[in-house]
């Protein structure tokens, strides 16, 4: 019976990542051009935009908090489930009215950021400490992504791009289906409220780890706003860069699946450390690249570490370091500092060296960004040695004078 029930916990998870990605690479690409449609100009789309990443802000501390506090995950994940259905069918009405597309999405983005921090705290907990048993799991995800991503194109070509808002709220519907089929959290004792989540960050070995999270996803940002906007302007055509994205994906799906011996050699810190060296090299390359499709595709393909390895070495860390009672806010914590803080701040750093210097300046911008999280990893590995040292030297402190008693 137990081994049916893990089986069912591991399907809905599974389910959950492949309906919610599907979700996001739909929206993702084509909400920009949804909003064209109806007739807003290049300044309100931005301003639309921009409401995503300030979400990231504040929704994830919030919805993980509730979580948490209130012991019932599922019923969280349903409540912004709904949320985001009901923020779709207003954005369907809308029509072109500037305000009510703001009031739409403010909601819908602000229910969006509080999914992922509840559904990656469950994905661990079914998971157990087995970064292979998670990360493919994981892989769904980065499965409806694509399919996200490649698919809907030709389906928008059909039925016109007026239709996205629609199709996202059939997505959204199937994930409501798929929180059915979650595990419950675990029971926590009454009256036995969780620890404050903001005391981890005095712990320098947690402060260092999301300070290199930070500067990580800073890096990144640079990648996700301009990496089409860098190849356009090397000539590459729409049809050319879709497929150079999705060489990117499929490297992280492979990665996914095939990752759980490095796991098993190595320390997650270890790794973490590593993906963020390799992410410094990668955005460098492109960088220097003047759009050589040998070097793209190379640094494309390094999207197996700089995020596959990330992730699931960010996962694990988190799942050791924080108490089951801080799950979910833990990983809301971390989208709010990488996600939120670290994609805003860096989308705006890199549009100034864009401006201002050249596209390359940006991504070279995102590779020193990536080389001081390679020396925050240094710091948070220092700290925990340190930390492992004075425990050691506890436990013989103690040991000797148990022997000095006797």
């Amino acid at each position: 019976m137990a081994g049916e029930s893990d089986t069912r916990a591991r399907n809905g998870v599974r389910a959950l990542f492949l309906c919610y990605f599907l979700y996001v690479g739909t929206q993702t690409p084509y909400l920009s051009l949804y909003l064209s449609e109806v007739g807003l100009s290049i300044a309100q789309i931005g301003l639309v935009m921009s409401l995503s990443p300030a979400s990231r802000m504040i929704g994830p501390l919030s919805w993980g908090w509730l979580a948490d506090r209130g012991g019932s995950r599922n019923l969280v994940q349903r409540a912004c489930t709904v949320l985001s259905l009901l923020a779709l069918f207003a954005l369907a009405q809308a029509g072109g009215s500037v305000a009510w597309i703001m009031l739409a999405c403010s909601v819908l983005f602000f229910a969006n950021s509080g999914q992922m921090p509840i559904s990656e705290s469950i994905a661990l907990e079914v998971a157990g400490r087995d970064a292979g048993r998670y990360s493919r799991m994981r892989v769904w995800g980065s499965i409806g992504f694509i399919v996200g991503v490649s698919a809907t194109g030709p389906l928008f070509e059909w039925t016109g791009i007026g239709s996205l808002p629609w199709w996202l709220a059939g997505m959204m519907a199937s994930v409501f289906a798929c929180t059915w089929l979650l595990p419950s959290a675990p029971a926590r004792p009454r009256g036995a409220p969780a620890a404050p989540l903001w005391t981890a960050l005095a712990d320098p070995v947690k402060l260092a780890f999301f300070v290199s999270s930070f500067l990580m996803l800073y890096a990144h940002s640079v990648f996700y706003s301009f990496f089409s906007l860098f190849l356009e302007e090397h000539g590459y055509g729409k049809g050319a860069i879709g497929v150079i994205w999705s060489v990117g994906v499929v490297a992280e799906i492979a990665m996914f699946y095939l990752q759980k011996p490095l796991f098993v050699r190595f320390a997650p810190l270890t790794l973490l450390g590593f993906s963020i060296a390799v992410a410094a090299i990668r955005f460098a390359l492109v960088g220097v690249s003047e759009g050589s499709l040998g070097v793209i595709v190379l640094t494309q393909l390094l999207h197996a570490i700089t995020f596959g390895v990330h992730h699931t070495a960010t996962q694990a860390l988190l799942q050791r370091w924080f108490e089951p009672g801080q799950q979910a806010r833990a990983q809301a914590m971390y989208i709010t500092i990488g996600y939120g803080f670290g994609g805003t701040i860096g989308g705006l750093g890199a549009s100034w060296l864009w401006v201002s210097y050249s596209p390359a300046a940006a991504f070279w911008g995102a590779a020193v960004a990536a080389g001081l999280g390679c020396v925050a990893v240094w710091v948070c590995k220092r700290a925990r040695a340190a930390q492992k040292a004075q425990v050691q030297a506890s436990i013989e402190s103690d040991g000797s004078g148990r022997g000095d008693q006797s």
